[in-house]
């Protein structure tokens, strides 16, 4: 699964305030084939493990749907 590259929807799959743990969940995405990566957002100060972004709403839920197919606990934002 390959996120498009456009767009502004992506998909959320942790918010973490230990950068060793957010590197960690990264790490797993990648390996399951992912295009992961971690944000940092000013405002809260968490690391925000994202896949994205994604044109279409329609192509973030169907990338929700595969992480959560995977055990993964993800949002569309």
């Amino acid at each position: 699964p390959v996120a498009s590259g456009t767009g502004h929807l992506v998909v959320q799959v942790a918010a973490d305030s230990r950068k060793g743990d957010a590197d960690m969940l990264m790490s797993a995405l990648k390996r399951h084939g992912y295009n992961a990566a971690i944000h940092q957002s000013p405002q809260d100060k968490l690391l925000h493990v994202q896949i994205g972004p994604f044109a279409t709403k329609q192509d973030a839920d169907a990338m929700r749907k595969k992480l959560i197919g995977d055990g993964y606990n993800a949002i569309v934002k």
